[in-house]
């Protein structure tokens, strides 16, 4: 019906436009009318003079305009080759700056190839010096090491230590022997035996301002000694040590000619140490004993120039805590005679000093007896040897204490004698020890290996000056070969430079001759485009005289046949105005016909839905109550929204088909922004170029500003820019649409599986219950064996009637039991029990509410996908084996009221684990209501339809055999012989009563 209003509406709008297309042909034809009648009153003259003037005047300024042309042409020609020879022009002012910059590029790195060649050449240069330094150091620890440091040592004769033992243990008689052995020494050591260490007495070199004494040893003075001054009296604290270690060196020296012996060694103990700290405590001892004290060496009480209780004293006032103070003193070598008794400043050389001592301590060794007409040159062995040596055998040992440590001072008091001072540390506190050990040596003569590592490492060393020099000389070859490389790029940029220059002139004049050319091109152009507009001109002036009557015979036909075809047009537009008025009318007829209609079909439908809501209504009231009353009671409650089940899944289908076509939608509407937003963006591109392009010519003609073709592209590209973003934002929302779209798709289609879900677990629900129903519509009772008993008027019968009548009792007890759920199988069981009138009067109602039952099954359509004739044969032994199974449970249950009972909870598991459960055959019994059996299951028992287990134990139940769906009859005999249960579990309670029941029965 929508069809036709649509159609109808349709035609009356077509009709309207034939209706105005009417009007409008009419109007025409008038004025067709009105110019046809305006032509025909119209008249003409012909002006032959003024046709003759224009046609010769056409003819002049066609020859000049044919010259003109020739000029454009020639001029043009001349613009291409001046063009051509331009375009080369500046070929070769870019070749050549492009030559200009490489050569400049040449140049720089050729000018860093200077600088850093300068840079390794005086790293090179830096090297060799370190090389050299190295080198000169080494050569002087070497030339130190095999000099022992410029220390001399104290050479001794072979045969020393056995002489010196003689002169120990002869009571320290210097035998000739002796003597013979140290003036020995004297001369193994520089000097000569007849003269003995002082070679010429003293000698000045300035006048006898200050002398020097001339001695003659072994020492070898370095020029570093020679050349360094020093004030005996006034020594820095840095001279005053190099001249202990001197000493030191050479005291150890003496030692080690003994010690290198076992004789020797019992007769020097340890060796000597220098430190800043020791030097400083000797100092102190001297300036308390000697220099601050009065202290007359040459007149005194004792008869000894040594003051042993002074030097005790003042080296106890300094921590050291001694009971001696070794000392050996010299004088005589280092100062004149004369100066001896005058405060005169003396000045010497460290070499000099050096030499003095070294001497000075040989005749303390070699020459130290008193001096005798028979011993004029002193030698022989004394109390300062024995110091020197540390005897612990004579009679001046300095320390034999394992625990301290022996120190040497070398000072020169005020009056220049010089004090050779020892002492050991083993009394003195921690913190003196500590400081006598700070910095302390051992001084030593150097071994052979140590000297020839000082060699070996000045020869490496040497090696390296020369390895250094020869780097250092390559690295200036390189510093000359770069300079080199710089002047030759700098020529090669120069004529580059030149050239360049030369393409630059060349260029402009080439600009300048096509520049000439241009403007020729455009004053010839000028010329033929004057021509040519005035040619125009007179021509169209002849063609107006010539053609004016022509013109006017030609409008007032075509006048007349324009009005012809308006007159024929507004005819045609009549009859297509009349043809849609029929349709209108035709349309209008059709569609109050189908509103008639459809109101018809309206009714009907109402109708049809009000009848087949009532007959769902019958249906589904008369199938609850069915399902209801007969098998589960209010169990299949579940069952019944299975229609709501169903409505959802359409109402979800509907929900996902309408959130797909709003994604689609969407989708289509988010792909056209897109494609928008693509054209936009590219017609920004363009207008970016069209901007920059006049934003660049306007920059060349210092007219940005005011540039209207620049003001024109800004301001389309500023609108471009803004749809584009006006479009970017738009897809953004459109894009934020579709993520809610696809999410409302996946929450519907989510609903429409849970509902699904449940619909069909609500089918197999009902299934289940079809097929339960449909067994106990058509309950399954094998026969039985004939069992003769009693009944209750001691007469004979079968065991088979009272089986048939148990079990029609057991069904009447099953509907009961299902119809009210509140009534106990306890109960069942004690109905069961009465007379056989009551039992056959129970029988037949139940077999007549059993027949009438299956008959308003059998009306009752199956619910679900079930279909029963297909699946009838395959559930019907499983419908009867689920009936029995229950049947047998319920019978054990009320034989085990109020007992454990493992059978019974393997059951259970048994139950739960399958779908449609064989359970177990569980007859049996135990105590039950005081050691006495019921009647009946005891006669079951007997007749081995029950069979009992040997214990009651799991591994024993689990022999029993499960339930055969083909062979039941056992099972069944139980469930009718018992008549006790349906197929649901008791609870203890129930169990309980019926316990109690069948105890009262008995």
């Amino acid at each position: 019906m929508q069809a036709q209003q649509n159609a109808v509406s349709i035609a009356q709008q077509t009709a309207s436009q034939a209706a105005a297309q009417v009007a409008k042909d009419a109007s025409a034809v008038a004025d067709a009318q009105q110019r046809l009648d305006a032509l025909k009153n119209n008249g003409s003259n012909d002006n032959v003079t003024a046709t003759a003037q224009l046609q010769s005047t056409i003819s002049q300024l066609q020859k000049q305009l044919a010259n003109d042309k020739q000029a454009a042409q020639n001029a043009q020609q001349m613009l291409e080759s001046a063009q051509q020879n331009y375009d080369h022009a500046t070929a070769a002012q870019k070749a050549a700056e492009e030559k200009v910059n490489q050569t400049k590029a040449a140049l720089a790195k050729a000018q860093q190839a200077v600088t850093t060649a300068q840079a390794n050449a005086t790293a090179a240069q830096q090297k060799v010096a370190t090389a050299k330094a190295d080198a000169l150091k080494a050569l002087e620890t070497y030339n130190n090491y095999k000099n022992d440091n410029g220390v001399p040592t104290v050479k001794t004769p072979s045969d020393i230590v056995q002489q010196y033992e003689s002169y120990i243990n002869g009571n320290r008689y210097n035998s000739p022997q002796v003597k013979s052995d140290c003036a020995e020494g004297i001369a193994l050591n520089g000097g000569d035996p007849a003269k003995g260490l002082m070679a010429a007495g003293w000698t000045s070199t300035d006048g006898g301002k200050t002398w020097t004494p001339i001695l003659k040893t072994n020492y070898q003075a370095t020029d570093q000694d020679k050349a360094e001054k020093v004030d005996p009296r006034n020594m820095t604290a840095a001279q005053q040590t190099e001249i202990t270690k001197f000493a030191a060196q050479i005291v150890n020296s003496f030692r080690d000619s003994f010690q290198s012996t076992a004789a020797g060694a019992a007769h020097s103990y340890g060796k000597v140490k220098v430190s800043p700290y020791a030097t400083e405590l000797g100092n102190q001892v001297i300036d308390g004993a000697y220099n601050n004290s009065g202290w007359n060496k040459s007149n005194n009480a004792t008869g000894s120039p040594h003051n042993e209780n002074g030097m005790v004293a003042a080296a106890n006032k300094a921590g050291l805590n001694t009971g001696f103070v070794g000392e050996n003193l010299s004088t005589g070598l280092l100062l004149d005679p004369a100066s001896l008794h005058r405060n005169l400043i003396q000045s010497m050389s460290m070499a000099d000093v050096k030499q003095s001592i070294y001497a000075g301590i040989l005749a303390m060794i070699y020459q130290d007896v008193e001096n005798s007409a028979a011993a004029p040159l002193y030698y022989g062995f004394g109390g300062h040897t024995e110091a020197f040596l540390n005897d612990p055998k004579g009679m001046n040992g300095i320390s034999y204490d394992d625990n301290g440590n022996q120190y040497m001072t070398v000072t020169i008091d005020k009056d220049g004698w010089v004090h050779y001072n020892f002492f050991d540390d083993g009394r003195a506190s921690q913190a003196v020890k500590n400081k006598l050990a700070q910095g302390a040596i051992t001084p030593e003569n150097a071994s052979a290996a140590q000297i020839n590592n000082a060699h070996n490492d000045y020869l490496q060393k040497e090696g390296a000056v020369t390895t250094a020099q020869n780097a250092a000389t390559a690295a200036q070859n390189g510093v000359t070969t770069a300079q080199a490389n710089v002047a030759t790029a700098q020529t090669a940029v120069n004529n580059a430079t030149a050239a360049q220059q030369k393409a630059a002139n060349e260029t402009l004049n080439q600009k300048a001759v096509m520049a000439n050319a241009q403007a020729a091109v455009n004053s010839a152009n000028e010329n033929i485009n004057n021509l040519q507009a005035k040619l125009a001109k007179v021509q169209a002036d002849l063609n107006a005289i010539n053609g004016s009557v022509q013109d006017k015979a030609r409008q007032l036909a075509q006048a007349q046949t324009n009005l012809a075809a308006a007159q024929q047009k507004l005819n045609a537009s009549k009859n297509v105005q009349a043809s849609r008025d029929a349709a209108v009318n035709e349309a209008n007829a059709k569609l109050n016909q189908l509103q008639q209609n459809v109101q018809a079909k309206q009714n009907d439908l109402q109708q049809a839905q009000s009848e087949l809501q009532n007959k769902k209504n019958e249906y589904s009231q008369l199938n609850s109550q069915i399902r209801l009353a007969k098998v589960f009671g209010t169990s299949l409650a579940a069952v019944s929204p299975q229609s709501n089940y169903e409505k959802a899944i359409s109402d979800a289908k509907k929900a996902v088909a309408s959130a797909q076509q709003k994604l689609s939608d969407d989708t289509q509407v988010y792909k056209a922004s897109q494609a928008k937003l693509q054209e936009l963006t590219a017609t920004v591109s363009q207008l970016q170029t069209i901007y920059e392009a006049a934003l660049s010519n306007a920059k060349k003609s210092d007219a940005v500003q005011n540039d209207a073709a620049v003001k024109k592209a800004k301001t389309a590209l500023a609108a471009a820019q803004l749809k584009v973003q006006v479009e970017t934002g738009k897809l953004t929302r459109l894009k934020g649409t579709l993520d809610k779209d696809q999410t409302t798709l996946d929450v519907a289609n989510g609903d429409l599986t849970k509902a699904q879900e449940k619909l069909n677990s609500l089918q197999n629900e009902l299934k289940r219950a079809q097929i339960t129903l449909d067994g106990l519509s058509h309950p399954y009772i094998p026969s039985t064996p004939a069992v003769e008993g009693t009944d209750s008027e001691g007469e004979t019968t079968t065991s088979s009637k009272v089986t048939s009548d148990a079990n029609s009792a057991t069904d009447q007890t099953e509907a009961n039991s299902t119809s009210n759920d509140n009534a106990s199988t306890s109960e069942a069981a004690n109905d069961a029990s009465q007379n056989e009138t009551q039992e056959a009067n129970v029988t037949t109602e139940a077999n007549y509410e059993e027949n009438d039952q299956q008959v308003l099954t059998n009306k009752v359509q199956n619910p679900g996908n079930l279909n029963r004739a297909s699946e009838e044969a395959s559930v019907k032994s499983e419908i009867a084996a689920q009936i029995a199974a229950r049947n047998a449970h319920a019978a054990n249950d009320n034989m085990m009221a109020g007992f454990d009972d493992p059978y019974d909870n393997y059951y259970d598991l048994q139950q739960e684990a399958a779908s449609i459960p064989s359970a177990p055959l569980e007859g049996y019994t135990r105590q039950l209501s005081g050691g006495k059996i019921n009647a009946k299951l005891e006669a079951a028992i007997k007749s081995g339809q029950i069979k009992l287990p040997s214990s009651n134990t799991k591994s024993e139940a689990k022999k029993q055999p499960k339930v055969n769906k083909d062979s039941l009859t056992a099972m069944t005999v139980v469930a009718a012989g018992a008549a006790l249960a349906t197929g649901a579990s008791l609870n203890k309670k129930r169990k309980n009563k019926v316990a109690k029941k069948l105890e009262d029965n008995e």
